[in-house]
């Protein structure tokens, strides 16, 4: 069948979606099937027809003329039969009669009473008597209607007669504003934010003529099929318990959801029965699968659903947007499925872990995991004086999972903690959080992993909880040990900080619980060749390696162990599966990875700029929109072992595999990186500004070429932002320092003089002081040591910090020295002098002591010592005055925009 039917489970996690995360509004279609049961159905009705003749001439005409094969069609004819030989009105005390079943302590005498009782009587009736028995699907769906805001309830239109759905309104605590239709008009809302809006569009049991008969129902209704354009346009419209009778209600609804220019509609309709193919061949459902936009559930109980859905809504409702409840039932929907044993191998290779894992027995649980949960039980108890618990270590420690696995054992033990797990990308809202509900002796615990993410709003939320007297709420992270550092998570959270799990390193107990599960899955590979009572000792030492830009990790010590030599095999099997793939936007899969891969690769702890991929960049450089690189890069990459995210930022599981990768692809595919590394490149500097600061993931992509090892890479990159932006000079610099450490010397310097002839234009003229040291370097290690020098001259009077003063003379020593020993010229020893005395005055890092060491003791084996203040500065621009001289053509403008002094500005 072609026609895609969806289930209950299904299709309550849909309207859940909706009712929450969705800006559509939701109106509803609903028909005798939320008030079967409670209000007698067409067949019991046919029956009392029959039973309130009386005469026994009629009820032989009546059993002549109402023979139709199913319930529908003998209600109709039914109908036609009242009509005919008693009139409307009798027919309306009929469905009067059927409506009051709904209140089963009547006597018949009172139910007959009331049924030919005035409007007055019978609204009194409506509003006052407790009588009225609600059906499940009633009850709920009113209570559902109350909790809605105005601005996401759509109305709710019904062919039934009854007053239930109004009641179970007001019963929940809201107004009903109802109308009812029973010839022709147009849909009306009412105006207030606590009405809800129900239309009876055959006929109100109390008021007016009730439509039964084929006459009535197909007659042409132009105001209401005008006014369901404008009712429902930009909803989402759900038709739960309607058969969809052949009638002018049903015909102006199918014209509408099969217009193709309708604004926006959604049509999810549900049926009771089973649906099959032969459901579709004719009538209603024919046609209503021909229209757009539409979904089919099938054998959907109303009377399950919508009791179903308001507990879905309560839970979203009462949790803030973005974190997921993690509770018992949860857990045992998601373990009854184990993962299979590809899957268990899979996260031994360092996929991540989801919740079938955590709960899986056959995968250990180490000792943070008792960590966790005792700290955690310590801030229940009171005797840790905080309210956070973090785990912290570096990146491929295992954290999520021992996260995972802490928060199972928290929510199997406790009954008295709400446990909110923290979506990617969420934020923490104070005020939506403190909008839950304290309950006494509860506890609710925010779980997040990338917790370094959540401190600003952690801090906010913990403060007022201190201000408004909340001692319920709780906080338990991961987090990468950079990002927590970086972050200042340590000063930022002191006041809240309960304990610090954390995570690098095994214990003995650990690294023999893992081997062992190895072993239990056929996955030790490469370390079954080590004797077995050795493999667990080995496993501990190398998880326990000081971990600096390279990050060795838990993730790292498996992969070595177990694959050992052949890394780069398992790596490109991996690369070979994934370049089965798709194209993301205008690149496969296998040259996305790549790009992580690069910035991964290049990727250095100890810078703090220095930024991983991130989800813009790369949407950017593949021209694909981020749910894309969610769902084609992420999920799969994920599955592969092959990515771990962190917010938005996307890394390779393990820099071994990143740097394998790269192997590969350089000995497999000449150029492909190069390819790469400028799409890449080009995607950041189109999304940097023209001119002032880049965000921190640009930065590291724009300037990715001071950080690749390979010459020609780095200059790809380079050449890559200068196409893109080539009035930017820090681009420019970076390619002549790419082409200089790639011994291109001559294109360094054509580079610099180009830019030299567009500086006017440059759009960040604050970088022309780095662009001159730049250049300078280059004309040294050309062997042009004047130029080098008089470019450091002119690059002192751009200094305007002490750090640039420091490096502009440590640049300028060199060629100093260089000169003197080539002339022997005492003008240059002076001004060496000069510099080493200049630099000796100023604060220094550890690189700038050892330069300045060794220049200190050039001069003082030719029996001399610096001087310090004005003779120092003399000294050095007695040198540059001597060497201007000679300067080539191309310095000259540069040599007379500094005015002819070397001196850094005043203040400096």
């Amino acid at each position: 069948m072609g026609i895609k039917l969806g289930e209950e489970t299904a299709l309550v996690c849909r309207l859940r979606s909706l009712l929450t995360e969705s800006n559509r509004p939701v109106a509803f279609i609903v028909g005798s099937g939320v008030s079967a049961g409670a209000v007698d159905g067409v067949g019991a009705i046919v029956g009392s027809m029959r039973g309130m003749l009386g005469n026994p001439r009629e009820i032989d005409l009546f059993d002549e003329q109402v023979t139709g094969p199913s319930d529908v069609e003998r209600y109709q004819q039914a109908a036609g039969f009242a009509e005919e030989y008693r009139g409307q009105d009798w027919l309306n005390i009929v469905i009067r009669q059927a409506v009051l079943g709904a209140c089963p302590n009547l006597t018949p005498e009172r139910r007959t009473q009331l049924a030919w009782a005035n409007e007055k009587e019978l609204k009194a009736f409506e509003r006052d008597s407790p009588s009225w028995r609600l059906t499940s699907a009633t009850e709920a769906l009113g209570r559902l209607l109350q909790l809605l805001p105005k601005e996401r309830r759509g109305a709710v239109i019904t062919t039934n007669f009854d007053p239930l759905l109004e009641i179970a309104v007001r019963r929940a605590g809201a107004r009903a504003h109802w109308q009812q239709i029973d010839l022709d008009g147009k849909l009306s809302r009412g105006e207030d934010d606590d009405t809800v809006d129900i239309a009876h569009v055959h006929g109100y049991w109390r008021r007016g003529d009730t439509l039964h008969t084929v006459y009535q129902l197909q007659k042409p209704r132009p105001e209401l099929h005008g006014s369901l354009r404008g009712s429902l346009s930009d909803h989402t419209l759900v038709v739960v318990g309607y058969s969809g009778w052949d009638d002018a209600f049903s015909r102006s609804l199918r014209e509408y959801v099969q217009e193709k220019d309708a604004k926006g509609v959604d049509l999810i309709w549900c049926s009771y029965d089973e649906l099959t193919e032969a459901s579709f061949s004719s009538g209603l459902l024919r046609e209503l699968g021909e229209a757009p936009r539409r979904s089919f559930y099938h054998q959907i109980d109303a009377n399950r659903l919508f009791p179903d859905l308001v507990d879905a809504y309560v839970a979203a409702v009462e949790c803030p947007h973005g974190w997921r409840p993690i509770n018992r039932p949860m857990l045992d929907a998601m373990g009854v499925r184990t993962p299979g044993e590809e899957e268990v191998v899979a996260f031994f290779d360092g996929a991540q872990p989801d919740w079938p894992e955590a709960m899986d027995h056959r995968i250990p649980r180490l000792s943070p995991v008792t960590d966790l949960n005792e700290a955690v039980r310590h801030c229940f108890d009171g005797d840790s004086g905080g309210q956070i618990v973090a785990a912290v270590g570096p990146m491929g420690e295992g954290k999520s999972m021992v996260l995972r696995q802490a928060t199972v054992d928290l929510v199997r033990s406790r009954d008295d903690v709400t446990v909110l797990w923290r979506d990617r990308g969420t934020s923490v809202d104070p005020d939506a959080v403190l909008a839950i509900p304290q309950r006494a002796g509860h506890h609710i615990l925010l779980v997040s992993d990338d917790g370094a993410l959540v401190i600003d709003g952690l801090r906010q939320l913990l403060t007022k909880c201190r201000t408004q007297g909340r001692a319920d709420i709780y906080a338990l992270l991961a987090a990468q040990e950079c990002e927590w550092r970086n972050r200042r998570a340590w000063l930022e959270l002191d006041d809240f900080l309960a304990d610090t799990v954390t995570l690098h390193g095994l214990t003995e107990a650990d690294g023999e619980a893992i081997v062992v599960a190895w072993q239990d899955f056929g996955a030790l590979r490469e370390l079954a060749k080590v004797p077995e009572s050795e493999r667990a000792h080995r496993l501990v030492d190398l998880s326990s390696a000081p971990y600096g830009r390279r990050q060795s990790s838990l993730v790292g010590a498996m992969l070595k162990l177990r694959y050992g030599p052949l890394l780069d095999e398992h790596v490109a099997e991996l690369l070979r599966r994934i370049e089965e793939h798709p194209k993301v936007g205008n690149a496969t899969l296998r040259e996305t990875f790549l790009m992580i891969a690069v910035l991964h690769s290049a990727y250095n702890v100890k810078k703090r700029r220095i930024q991983p991929m991130s989800v813009r960049i790369l949407a950017e450089a593949l021209q694909a929109k981020p749910a894309a690189i969610e769902m084609q890069v992420e999920d799969t990459l994920r599955k592969e072992a092959a990515l771990s995210e962190h917010g938005e930022s996307l890394w390779v599981r393990h820099v071994s595999i990143a740097d394998a990768a790269l192997r590969i692809s350089r000995a497999q595919c000449p150029g492909e990186l190069i390819s790469v590394i400028r799409k890449l490149v080009r995607a950041a500097v189109q999304l940097s500004p023209a001119a002032g600061a880049l965000d921190d993931d640009l930065y590291s992509v724009a300037y990715l070429s001071s950080r690749l090892s390979n010459g020609e890479e780095a200059v790809a990159a380079s050449e890559a932002a200068v196409a893109a932006a080539p009035a930017r000079l820090s681009y420019q610099t970076s390619l002549m320092s790419a082409l200089r450490k790639a011994t291109r010397l001559p294109e360094a310097h054509r580079t610099a003089e180009q830019a030299v002839k567009g500086m006017a234009d440059m759009s960040d003229p604050e970088s022309k002081w780095g662009f001159l040291l730049e250049w300078g370097t280059v004309a040294g290690q050309d062997r042009h040591p004047a130029s080098n020098a008089l470019l450091d001259g002119v690059a002192l009077t751009l200094s305007v910090h002490e750090h640039q003063i420091v490096s502009a003379l440590g640049n300028m020593a060199v060629p100093l020295t260089k000169l003197h020993e080539q002339t022997s010229d005492p003008v240059y020893l002076n001004a060496l002098r000069g510099v080493v005395g200049l630099m000796g005055t100023c604060r220094r890092t550890r690189r700038v002591d050892g330069y300045l060491t060794r220049h200190t003791t050039y001069i003082t084996a030719r029996g001399s010592t610096p001087p310090v203040g004005e003779d120092a500065w003399n000294a050095v621009q007695a040198a540059v005055d001597k060497l201007r001289p000679t300067a080539h053509s191309t310095l000259v403008p540069l040599l007379n925009s500094a005015g002819g002094s070397v001196r850094p500005p005043k203040g400096a």
